[in-house]
């Protein structure tokens, strides 16, 4: 079991479902038993509390920023919706190279990430998130989760999952990402190119991803068939 912590705390982190919990009893722990009661409008319930809660903290550029019209741009060239979830988009002024989003259909990428690359390769990182909606993966996880645990942070939520299944979600994701960039016409190599632009992937620290070069291997694979 590995205990993940869902806010921006790393690259992708497609899970976040942190919440401001208005208890001053820290932590919370929610237990299995009350997982298992959650229904999938609970779950979005939170991502959209914890969605709320993340946007008031950060600094968000206005429309007109250039940042936003370069990401408001890139994601007209992709679906407006992941498995009939709507998709909201929104730029972080952090430096940080980080995105993620949450069940809900919320995507968050940060300016350090946008800096650092270029436009196909941003449009892999957003069908990637978009698969993760897509996919379920957050309410898969949580209702997995022997504990969910509030920390005395505000916006953060510990789920512990299983290191394997994680990582095997992060595949899944980039095989979604992978067809649906294929079917917009768009070169799925852009994912190859942005994940050798990661610096999170280069580090020996653990993780909840696989590594870069097991991605890399699997999305080169999949262009040779």
């Amino acid at each position: 079991m590995k205990r993940i912590i869902l806010l921006l705390s790393g690259w992708s982190m497609f899970f976040l479902t942190g919440c401001q919990i208005q208890s001053k009893a820290y932590p919370k722990v929610i237990t299995s038993d009350r997982i298992q009661l959650l229904s999938e409008n609970d779950i979005f319930s939170i991502s959209q509390m914890a969605c709320l809660e993340t946007d008031k903290r950060a600094v968000i550029p206005p429309d007109y920023h250039a940042l936003s019209q370069r990401l408001n741009k890139i994601a007209k060239t992709l679906p407006s919706k992941a498995n009939n979830i709507e998709i909201n988009y929104q730029v972080y002024i952090n430096t940080e190279p980080n995105a993620w989003s949450t069940a809900n259909g919320c995507i968050r990428v940060n300016s350090g990430l946008m800096k650092l690359l270029n436009d196909n390769e941003l449009q892999a990182v957003l069908a990637h998130e978009q698969a993760h909606i897509a996919l379920k993966h957050a309410i898969s996880l949580f209702k997995q989760a022997p504990y969910i645990e509030f920390t005395d942070k505000i916006g953060e939520l510990v789920v512990i999952a299983k290191e394997d299944v994680a990582q095997q979600y992060e595949i899944e994701a980039d095989n979604y990402a992978f067809d649906l960039l294929i079917s917009k016409n768009i070169d799925p190599m852009s994912l190859v190119d942005m994940l050798a632009k990661l610096p999170i992937h280069s580090t020996n620290k653990p993780t909840s991803h696989p590594s870069r070069i097991k991605r890399i291997k699997n999305i080169i694979a999949r262009l040779k068939r």
